[in-house]
Parts: structure tokens; sequence; C-alpha cells
């Protein structure tokens, strides 16, 4: 103990002569590497990072650090949206939308893209902010929100630090225009190596890709070493998926189809019956095979939520700039009040099968799928760790999914995930302890976002300014 006190003091003395240091003072740690806390501590911070950790009593720090008072608050790290789409440029006027395959239809139009990029950005990262959400998968890389990832890291425009996968990769016809099609080996080999070049986190798969294109992907990013994330090819199916051993598969549509009675094929019945055919025996072999594969799921299970109605959804939709919604119902012109996906039958269907997967020890991440007609930046996200408690999942065990764990899926255990010295300094104050309740995690003082400290006032009040731009 003497050791790790004089190691503390040393650390904070250290500290000496560098630029704005900050101290939160007196907190009830919540690092999230166990179920635990670890009450009256100092957490100092300096450059991005956390730079030591240490009882209150026996810290004294150096002249000038500011000084967050964190008496009676809970530090745990920020939250990780595992799933989120934010803008890319507009889509060039002479986009192609004819089927490129004889007798099939065209691709729609992705709502994922806005002459309007920069606004639209800049009002989901303060949203992610607001909302304790301070890492981001961003699953449709492009050049637009790369330099905008720099911006946020650069310091230059406050939000979430971004990881962002490849674009989309479909097969052809693809289902939304200006995704990058995959038809041949080598497309797949040229595919993983530009996503690879460019850094980006994974390449993500599509639905309507052929088997042989994705068995292809597959192969090529196993030679290169980056992971293969996103939805599962209907030729391919979920124990396909599983058996080439994806690295994440993201939503639940792929298990309503695999969970279906026996004689019943997804095609040929409506949206709404196959939720009535579920078989759950199933699902503890899916479960099995996913653990035993290593192969984890974002179930997002708040993307079928309908928009809300009442004043608090609204006034959290006021922040995002309005053309946004305009877009998404001309991407989903199919969704309404009447939609299968988004009744409370479908709901409870989602979260038993989060609980099935959690019992059968597969691998959950936490995400939303946000920006969609019925998903808000930040806020879902809270909504999707309800489900997760609703789906017998701890406090504890439902907030991992969105720190450790997705640290840990990312290969970024020491970058973020756990408030532990030498990670990114992304951190939520929190005025109750998490753990005993996750509704805790929204009730949150302050944001600290790679070290810049963002008091919640401060961020309503600039996500506010740029409302007020909207109506211009």
């Amino acid at each position: 103990m003497i050791k790790l006190l004089t190691a503390f003091v040393l650390a904070v003395a250290g500290l000496q002569g560098q630029q704005n240091p900050i101290a939160i003072i007196n907190v009830t740690v919540v690092p999230m590497d166990s179920e635990r806390v670890i009450e009256h501590q100092t957490v100092v911070v300096q450059n991005g990072r956390i730079r030591a950790i240490g009882p209150t009593e026996s810290t004294r720090l150096p002249e000038g650090i500011e000084r967050i008072d964190g008496r009676g608050k809970f530090l745990m790290p920020g939250l990780t949206d595992m799933h989120v789409h934010f803008v890319r440029g507009a889509l060039p006027n002479a986009i192609q939308i004819q089927p490129q395959t004889p007798g099939s239809r065209p691709p729609g139009i992705p709502a994922s893209a806005s002459e309007d990029h920069e606004r639209e950005n800049r009002a989901y990262a303060l949203m992610f902010l607001l909302n304790g959400v301070t890492t981001v998968r961003n699953m449709w890389g492009d050049e637009v929100i790369d330099a905008f990832a720099h911006e946020i890291d650069s310091g230059r425009v406050p939000g979430p630090h971004i990881y962002s996968t490849g674009p989309v990769t479909d097969g052809n016809p693809p289902i939304w225009a200006s995704t990058r099609v995959v038809e041949t080996a080598a497309q797949a080999e040229e595919a993983v190596s530009s996503d690879k070049h460019k850094g980006y986190v994974a390449i993500k798969v599509y639905g309507a890709l052929s088997k042989e294109a994705y068995l292809a992907i597959i192969a090529a990013a196993k030679r290169q070493e980056l992971p293969v994330v996103g939805h599962v090819p209907t030729r391919v199916g979920l124990n396909g998926a599983i058996a080439a051993r994806q690295d994440s598969i993201e939503h639940l549509n792929s298990f309503i189809a695999a969970l279906l009675t026996e004689g019943s094929v997804a095609r040929n019945i409506s949206v709404a019956e196959r939720f009535r055919r579920i078989d759950m025996t199933k699902l503890p072999a899916i479960a099995d095979a996913l653990k035993s594969a290593n192969v984890w799921t974002c179930p997002t299970v708040v993307v079928n939520d309908p928009p809300g109605g009442d004043a608090t959804w609204r006034e959290q939709a006021s922040f995002v700039p309005p053309d946004v919604f305009t877009r998404y119902q001309k991407m989903y012109p199919e969704r309404g009040s009447a939609d299968p996906n988004e009744t409370p039958e479908a709901h409870a269907v989602f979260v038993a099968i989060v609980a099935g997967l959690r019992k059968g020890g597969a691998r959950l991440l936490l995400g939303t799928d946000t920006m969609k007609r019925g998903t808000l930046p930040g806020f879902s996200l809270h909504k999707e760790l309800d489900d997760f408690v609703a789906a017998r999942m701890t406090p504890y065990e439902a907030i991992r999914t969105g720190t450790a764990d997705a640290a840990a899926f990312l290969h970024q255990e020491h970058e973020f995930g756990t408030v532990s010295v030498g990670s990114r300094a992304d951190l939520l104050l929190l005025n109750a302890n998490p753990l005993k309740d996750v509704k805790h995690t929204g009730d949150i003082t302050g944001v600290m976002a790679a070290g810049r400290w963002f008091p919640v006032e401060k961020i309503t009040a600039e996500l506010a300014s740029l409302r007020a731009t909207y109506h211009r």
C-alpha cells in the first residue's frame, strides 16, 4: 500500500509544469474492470489521459490544477455505442439507382448522406456527449466522417472518439445505392486491402452478397487481419456466418429467420407471421455456437422502436436537423403504425433473444443503429441499456457491453472502457451509482471526452444554439 501511495504522489508531482491538468476530487470510482466501486478517490487527468488514481486523503495536488468536486458522485467510463451512422457527403446527383440485374428491384437511396453533413454531424456529436457516449463505432466509413473524426480528436469540435468500418459492401444488385459491390474474389481482395489501407477497423458486409463473394471477403480479411462485421447475407444465413467466424453480427433479423419453426421459410411468409412462428428452443444451440466461435452480437433492439410521441421525445428529437427525419422517412416508406417490427410482441421477441444469448454465454455489444426514424444519438443508448436489463442482465453486465467489452472487441482495452491509469480520459460524473440502477447512467453532471471537460449545461446550451440555426 505504501508503495502504491508513493507511486501515486510521484505521478501527481510529475504533472507540475504541464498544461491544464484536471483533478476530480473525493469521488467514488466505478472502474468497470469488475463489479465494484472504490470510494474517496482522486483522479488526475493530463493531456487526454488518466495519469493517476489514488486515495483523496493522501493526495497532494500541484498548485493551479483545475479541481472538480466529486463528493457524493460516481465516476465511470464513458459509454460506447457500437453501431451508429454519422452523415456522409452528399450522393452524386446522377447516382445509379437502376437495378444492375434484369428483373431485380432498384437500390434504395440511403439517408445517411447529406449536403448538410457538417451541421448534422455536429448535432449528433453533441447529442452523444450529452448522454455520456464518448466512443462510437461508425458503420459506414467515408472521407467526410474521417475528416470530422480528426476534428474531434484534435479538439476543434466536441464529440466522441469515432472508430469507423469501411463502406457497406454488398452484392449485385445492392440493397442501397452508393454501396460497394463485390462479386469476385479479386474484388473482395481489393475491398479488404482498401479498408485496411485507410485505417478502418473492419470491413462491413451486407445482405445481398452472394455466398461465394462473402466467403472470399472472409478469406481475404483473415489473410490481411481485418475483422469482418455487419449483416448476415441472406444466401449465407446465421449458421453460415457463425461457421465463417464473422467477428460481429449486427441486428437480430438473421436470428428471427434462424429461429423459425421447421418448414417455415422466411421469404415465403410475412414479417408479422415470422414472429408467430418463432421456436425459442433453437436458441441455446445458436448461443453456444456463437460462444464457441467467438462471434459477437450487437442486437440494436431499439432500432425497431417507433418514434416517441411524448413531450420528452419531441424535445430530444428537436436537436436533430429536421431534414434528417424527412430523409429517413423516404428511406423506409413502408415503416409506420402498422410495421410488424415495431409492435410490443416483436419487442418482446427481440428482448427474449438477447436474454437467451446472455444465458448461453454469447458475447454482446451495446448499439443502437442511430440515426433512424425511431432512434436518436445518445438518448437511444440508454433505452438499449434498459432493454438489456429487461433481458435479465444485471446493471453491471449491461453497462459492461458498452464499456470494457466494447473496448475488448475493438482490441483497445488500454485505450478506453475502464477507469484506469493510462487510459484515454473518457469519463462520466454521475449523481448516483450506476451499478444499483442502470438508469443512473443518464443522471450526468458532466462528461470528459479525451480529457476535455463538458458540464451538461454547457453541452445543452451548445445544442440549443445549433438548433436555433435549423429554421433560418
